[in-house]
């Protein structure tokens, strides 16, 4: 009897012993998979801003040649950015739904989808968001709608 009060004992200890042991190891791999998750995200907004940077300099390299560079970055990449991005959802939703008619943004973007547009950016929502409120063809129906429209010409 008294070898197996001994054993009783020691068995929830080493059960103990070993999830604390997982735990450590578990705590450990979590903080490093962490650290490594926002090295990541620190090289990909490095990339992302010497893009931005490359982009700037090779339009200013087509000004000083005076003519465009065949395809555009864009052309090849096959994602919509800035101007282009504005020109095309304008051209879609006039083609679509037609000047000073409303619809909300994400229904705007699902059109732009079906036409196989891909949006750039880390959020593309919310890059084609910005480029239509910037646009001076489009204005927004209301405070905080979601709603636009074309404006009429």
């Amino acid at each position: 009897m008294q070898d197996e009060s001994a054993q009783a004992t020691e068995t929830p200890t080493t059960l103990d012993q070993a999830l604390l042991g997982e735990a450590v190891a578990l705590a450990r791999r979590i903080e490093a998979q962490a650290e490594q998750a926002e090295r990541l995200r620190a090289l990909a907004d490095r990339i992302d801003e010497q893009t931005q940077r490359d982009r700037g300099l090779l339009e200013q390299l087509e000004g000083a040649l005076g003519r465009s560079v065949q395809l555009s970055i864009d052309d090849l990449d096959g994602r919509l950015r800035g101007q282009r991005l504005q020109d095309i959802a304008i051209k879609i939703l006039e083609d679509q739904i037609g000047r000073g008619q409303e619809i909300h943004y994400r229904a705007w973007y699902q059109l732009l989808q079906n036409q196989g547009y891909r949006v750039g950016g880390k959020d593309p929502l919310g890059t084609f968001l910005a480029q239509i409120n910037r646009a001076d063809a489009v204005e927004s129906t209301g405070r905080r709608t979601g709603r636009y429209r074309l404006k009429v010409a």
